[in-house]
């Protein structure tokens, strides 16, 4: 599913390419689009939408560079609304080059399962990070898209507008950590980890949480 993955921005978040070739979807582009752009054409993909895990400044700056030049759709969850059309930090917008995001077309919505450039996800609503968070599912690859909900032992910041602790345990406790088997978690920054061992050695949330490692 995962076709490149561009560390971008100060921030050093990460930007998804996913899809069936020469189908695909630009995850989350956050900064450097002119780049990421010119890598996918080198590729000869072709972008058919915008989808944003949530509505944070460094996953959504530069989503409008991206719809201008291929006339693509967004896709979000309506309840991060608030974030695509409130102009956040400004000094850091100006820093990572945003431009407003352009309206969403179409709004996830929990238990979604929607045909992205050639591939079925299945999106899970996952709260506490944003009060829009979702993780894409692929089944079929047991792979998850997961934002900033998890990360690589770590999870998303909950101090921003609309993030909650309790709100984002639950999501990863009740709707992460249930899935049945392993999946590879991409996540919104930093490396890429695997579902069951963050299961137990997640510091926040794992079986491990609040022991001393040795």
């Amino acid at each position: 599913m995962i076709l490149a993955r561009f560390t971008v921005g100060p921030f050093a978040e990460n930007v998804y390419v996913v899809g069936a070739p020469p189908r695909v979807a630009i995850v989350d582009p956050g900064g450097e689009s002119a780049q990421i752009m010119d890598a996918v054409d080198e590729q000869g993909w072709k972008p058919e939408m915008v989808l944003l895990t949530h509505g944070h400044l460094d996953h959504i700056a530069h989503v409008a560079h991206v719809v201008e030049r291929y006339e693509i759709p967004v896709i979000c969850h309506e309840d991060d609304r608030f974030l695509l059309e409130t102009e956040q930090i400004p000094q850091f917008a100006q820093m990572l080059g945003a431009r407003p995001c352009p309206t969403p077309e179409r709004w996830w919505s929990d238990g979604d399962e929607v045909e992205v450039a050639g591939l079925t996800l299945k999106v899970i609503h996952t709260p506490g990070h944003t009060p829009g968070g979702v993780c894409l599912v692929h089944e079929e690859s047991r792979q998850i898209v997961a934002g900033d909900t998890i990360f690589h032992r770590g999870i998303g910041r909950t101090d921003l507008p609309g993030g909650d602790m309790a709100t984002l345990e639950r999501s990863i406790r009740d709707r992460l950590f249930t899935l049945e088997g392993d999946y590879t978690l991409w996540p919104g920054h930093g490396p890429e980890t695997k579902l069951a061992e963050e299961r137990v050695e997640n510091p926040f949330f794992g079986e491990k949480a609040g022991q001393v490692l040795r």
